[in-house]
């Protein structure tokens, strides 16, 4: 299954009164310290079931009852239950976790086959390849705290046309383009734009009770951006 960014319910956070950018420097940099730590909660999670996804008969299995419109509708479930409850301890964390555990499950056959190409060793190359990305640009945004807002109109026109043609893809319109390597470098590019876009959202405009909100956010960044250098990794041809 082809993944996509999840981005269409409202992701922008507008600088208000509540802004932890606002704030106090201790309160600012424990905002940071859960956000962080809840990514790595959800990447864990995300790592274990997706493990158990690639190995499993069982999951494979499940996947094909459900079929491609009640996996888009489990994965926009549980994407909105995260939202829903990203600010209400400790339904937040089962929130996060479930989207998490979701992504993880319909992640599971890209991995299995990369595992078939490459073995461990190309899945561990995606995931360092991506850690090394993850954390120049996001430490560069926390470092110099520049405001990359100014990214969002051209980051969301390059959304919509990489969604725009995933969806024809699926009538058979433009299949070669999304078979292609290009195409997951385009992703890999985009998803570069809003790990930057995103952190300085984090660090400019996020109320300190949304810390899961911004977690999630950034997750969806790094998993997208590592299941399609898994891609160019594992590549046959």
């Amino acid at each position: 299954m082809n993944m996509t960014r999840t981005r269409s319910f409202g992701r922008a956070v507008t600088a208000h009164p509540q802004a932890v950018s606002l704030a106090d420097t201790p309160v600012r940099m424990a905002f940071l310290r859960k956000v962080y730590s809840l990514f790595t909660f959800a990447m864990l999670l995300f790592s274990g079931v997706t493990y158990w996804a690639s190995t499993s008969e069982w999951a494979f299995q499940l996947m094909a009852k459900m079929g491609f419109i009640g996996l888009i509708v489990l994965m926009i479930g549980v994407f909105i239950l995260a939202r829903a409850t990203a600010a209400r301890f400790p339904l937040n964390l089962i929130g996060l976790g479930a989207f998490a555990a979701v992504y993880g499950f319909l992640a599971g056959p890209q991995v299995a086959m990369a595992l078939e190409v490459g073995g461990p060793a190309v899945v561990l190359q995606a995931a360092v390849l991506t850690s090394v990305v993850f954390l120049g640009l996001t430490s560069y945004v926390l470092l110099t705290k520049k405001d990359f807002s100014w990214m969002r109109g051209a980051l969301w026109a390059g959304f919509a046309l990489m969604f725009g043609i995933a969806i024809l893809s699926m009538f058979g319109i433009g299949g070669s383009l999304v078979s292609g390597m290009g195409w997951s470098i385009a992703w890999v590019l985009l998803m570069a734009g809003f790990m930057l876009y995103d952190t300085s959202n984090i660090l400019h405009r996020y109320p300190a009770d949304q810390a899961a909100s911004a977690a999630l956010t950034i997750f969806i960044d790094f998993v997208i951006m590592f299941l399609h250098i898994l891609r160019l990794l594992a590549r046959r041809d």
